[in-house]
């Protein structure tokens, strides 16, 4: 049986369907890989977190600071850890994902800035959360750092939506796309000498057309 021939114009609509499809499988690839990166980076910030938080627990334990009311009464030794651990894996979370897995070129301050009105309400979120939960199990250090890794775990979540659709929804790979310009610049230097050395206009001449030019 003959294979029906198409009409240019059912040619062009496949050839438009089958780009859109490997656009959206694209996308699809990008956000897992995304999501696996992200999850790594924010793993080490965790580390960081956890890490601080344990130190800090522990060197406070037989400290007596008082109480402070921050949304809720709790002693300031774990108000002061809880907030000084945040701090360090919020600065090193953002250096990493900006750089490496959104590798945004967005301005720093901007970006900053968004990334702090995140933390507006997820700030007083945390301390409420670490001290109600800990006070539920009892108060301990066990309990505190029970509390602390439940909590990292739903702010792993939150941020990463927060940072792929907000922060870095526009500019994403951007700062991959800068430092590739230069280097393309660089390579079609050779190729734009080539064609003025013809004779040819360089505006007359398209990115296909160059391949056919030679010296004469």
């Amino acid at each position: 049986m003959a294979k029906q021939k198409l009409t240019p114009e059912e040619n062009a609509q496949r050839k438009a369907e089958r780009k859109e499809k490997f656009k959206e499988m694209n996308a699809k690839n990008g956000t897992r890989w995304q999501a696996f990166k992200y999850l790594l980076c924010t793993a080490s910030a965790g580390i960081i977190q956890f890490l601080s938080f344990t130190i800090m627990t522990f060197a406070f334990k037989k400290l007596d600071w008082g109480t402070i009311n921050f949304i809720t009464v709790m002693p300031k030794t774990l108000f002061v850890a809880t907030t000084v651990a945040l701090a360090l894996s919020v600065l090193w979370n953002f250096t990493l994902n900006r750089k490496f897995t959104f590798k945004s070129a967005k301005n720093v301050p901007v970006a900053m800035a968004l990334a702090f009105l995140f933390y507006v309400p997820f700030y007083p979120f945390q301390t409420w959360y670490v001290h109600t939960v800990s006070s539920s199990l009892g108060g301990g250090e066990g309990a505190k750092l029970l509390a602390e890794a439940t909590v990292m775990l739903i702010n792993g979540v939150l941020e990463f939506c927060w940072q792929k659709f907000v922060i870095y929804r526009k500019s994403a790979n951007t700062a991959a796309h800068k430092e590739a310009a230069p280097d393309a610049a660089t390579d079609a230097a050779p190729e734009i000498e080539h064609i003025k050395d013809s004779g040819v206009s360089v505006e007359d001449v398209t990115l296909d057309d160059t391949d056919t030019i030679t010296k004469g």
